[in-house]
């Protein structure tokens, strides 16, 4: 019992520093959410209940997510486990605490595989963003009618932009990221597209070009998450295809024989992309070997 009380104690210690940490460290994500207004506790509580529920009544945490859980029926079930599970502590406390050795090893130990956890997850985004790059450099070496203006250029970097922002910021949202890849795609159809025309023959090769390179994202992405003993949920791995059909796109408007035919860049330009989604989603083999899924709901 006492081993099990400071291992409990230890991880609320950790969560705590974790979330000071991440409080002070990701400006650039926090930024990014009240941009489009999404704030800190739109997300579910119910997978740090336990730990909220172990939080004094006034600490800012634990009033958040009393205020989620009054709407929120599941979090809000999860949370009166949380607190059962405290009082069951409070009950249950030994005669004599715990050793600070005894806790500063379990903290320790779960510092350490938390950090592995950290370090698995850097290895997959920068996977991810690899094969973002390579599917956008891609088409500059296959395209045969380069437009290395500006304007072209400068559109194209947004696109891809948008692409590493899904597979960087958001990828704790596959879904969203998916939502935004289309957005962007089908946006980029209706900027670009000032001028007649269809071309089939350019658009096929066109088509081909942006799925094979999404593939490459896949095959990039999905090696990195082998290598580290990771998977990917069907969400999260059709996010990952879906930006880089998207950074392929980008690279079209560099490359394209046609860059404004309005018709060529809905038929076979953004049909591409909905057909590297579509073909993702329905793949029901997902990449890697662990039990546990990274960042999917």
């Amino acid at each position: 019992m006492l081993v099990t009380l400071a291992i409990i104690r230890a991880y609320f210690l950790v969560e705590r520093r974790e979330i000071d940490y991440d409080r002070q460290n990701n400006w650039l994500e926090r930024r990014f959410n009240i941009a489009f207004g999404w704030a800190p506790m739109n997300s579910h509580i119910a997978d740090r209940a336990g730990f909220l529920a172990a939080l004094a009544k006034d600490d800012p945490e634990r009033v958040q997510a009393e205020e989620h859980a009054r709407a929120c029926a599941p979090c809000r079930d999860a949370f009166a486990e949380g607190l059962g599970l405290v009082a069951l502590l409070d009950e249950s406390q030994p005669m004599s605490p715990p050793s600070p050795d005894l806790l500063a090893r379990a903290a320790s130990a779960i510092e350490r595989q938390s950090a592995g956890e950290a370090s698995v997850n850097r290895r997959v985004v920068w996977g991810a963003v690899t094969g973002v790059l390579i599917a956008w450099a891609f088409q500059l070496t296959v395209g045969s009618g380069f437009s290395p203006d500006m304007d072209h250029a400068a559109a194209s970097l947004m696109v891809l932009g948008v692409a590493l922002a899904g597979v960087t910021l958001l990828r704790n949202r596959p879904k969203l990221t998916i939502g935004l890849v289309v957005a962007t795609a089908l946006a980029m159809v209706f900027v670009s597209g000032s001028a007649p025309g269809l071309a089939p023959g350019v658009g096929l090769r066109c088509s081909f070009r942006e799925l094979w390179a999404a593939g490459l994202t896949w095959i990039i992405a999905g090696t990195v998450a082998r290598r580290v003993e990771t998977r990917f949920g069907r969400w999260k791995l059709t996010a990952i295809v879906g930006c880089g059909a998207l950074a392929a796109l980008a690279g079209q408007h560099l490359a394209c024989e046609v860059p404004h035919a309005h018709g060529h860049l809905l038929v076979f330009h953004f049909g591409a992309v909905l057909l590297a989604i579509a073909g993702a989603l329905g793949i029901k083999v997902v990449t890697g070997r662990r039990q546990t899924l990274i960042a999917t709901r």
